[in-house]
C-alpha cells in the first residue's frame, strides 16, 4: 500500500518542453530579429540554467540576466550563448564572461516564454501542487485555523494541505483563494499557516496523499497562474518567481 512518505509533499513541476515550444513560437513571430530569452530571477523561478537551455533549443539566440552573478552561473553550466545583462558592475568581468551592456535591437521573450498569459499558442511551464496530509469533518459554526476567521456555515469536510506562506503561498489568499482538488476548485478555509492550509470540501471527501493543484494546465481544467495571480491582485510573473524559488523543483 502507498504511504505519504512516497510522495513529495509540495513541488513546482517545470515543463522544459513548454519553454522550448514557447521559444519556437516567439522566435517565429520575431522574424529577422534575434530572440532574447529572459532568464532573470532564476528564470522567473523556473531555473535559469534549465530555462536557458530549453529556450536556446527552441530558437532563442540571446539570453537576458539581471547581473554578472547570474551570467556567471550560466557560463559555469557550459552555456556559451551571448548574454545581455541589465546591471553589470565590472566592465572587465563583463568582457571576460562575454556579457554585453546597453540596448540592442532584439526581440525580448519575458513572461511569455514561460506561458504566463492568455496567449493560446503558448503553454504554461510551471505547475504547483501539494499533498493532502490530513482530513477532518466539522460541524456548523466550528472555526478553522488561527483566529477562527472562517466558521463553517454547515457540516463540511476539510482537507489539510502541505503548502503555506513559508513555501510562497500568499497569506492574503486566506478565505479567498482556491485550489483544484478532486475535480473542483476548493476554497481556502481560514488563515494560511506557515507550511499548510485547509480546504473546504463540503460533502465531498479527500484522502491523505491526494494532490491539490494551486495552478497548472488550464487546458485540462486546472487553474492557471494568471487565475491565481488575479485572486491576489498580483502579476503572474511575481507569483511564479516566488513559488519557484521556495519550492522543490522537478523537471519534465
Amino acid at each position: 500500500m502507498s504511504t505519504l512518505n512516497e510522495f513529495s509533499l509540495r513541488e513546482a513541476l517545470i515543463d522544459t518542453g513548454a519553454i522550448r515550444e514557447n521559444a519556437a513560437v516567439l522566435a517565429a513571430r520575431a522574424g529577422d530579429r534575434p530572440l532574447l530569452a529572459d532568464v532573470a530571477g532564476d528564470g522567473y523561478g523556473h531555473g535559469a540554467v534549465e530555462s536557458a537551455r530549453a529556450a536556446l533549443d527552441g530558437g532563442a539566440v540571446w539570453l537576458g540576466v539581471s547581473n554578472l552573478v547570474d551570467a556567471s552561473e550560466l557560463r559555469r553550466a557550459g552555456i556559451r550563448a551571448p548574454i545581455l545583462a541589465s546591471y553589470p558592475v565590472d566592465p572587465l568581468a563583463a568582457e571576460e564572461l562575454g556579457v554585453t551592456t546597453g540596448s540592442l535591437d532584439l526581440e525580448r521573450a519575458e513572461a511569455a516564454l514561460y506561458g504566463l498569459g492568455d496567449d493560446a499558442e503558448l503553454r504554461a511551464a510551471m505547475r504547483v501542487s501539494a499533498r493532502v496530509v490530513g482530513t477532518k469533518m466539522i460541524e456548523r459554526d466550528e472555526g478553522v485555523s488561527y483566529g477562527y476567521t472562517y466558521r463553517a456555515t454547515a457540516r463540511t469536510s476539510l482537507a489539510l494541505v502541505a503548502l503555506g506562506y513559508a513555501d510562497g503561498l500568499d497569506r492574503p489568499a486566506s478565505n479567498l483563494g482556491t485550489l483544484w482538488l478532486a475535480g473542483k476548485p476548493r476554497l481556502i478555509a481560514g488563515r494560511v499557516a506557515m507550511n499548510a492550509h485547509v480546504l473546504e470540501l463540503g460533502f465531498d471527501s479527500a484522502a491523505i496523499g491526494d494532490e491539490a493543484v494551486l495552478f497548472g494546465d488550464a487546458s485540462v481544467g486546472e487553474p492557471s497562474a494568471l487565475d491565481w495571480a488575479a485572486h491576489l491582485g498580483k502579476d503572474a510573473a511575481e507569483v511564479v518567481s516566488v513559488l519557484g524559488a521556495k519550492l522543490p523543483r522537478r523537471y519534465l
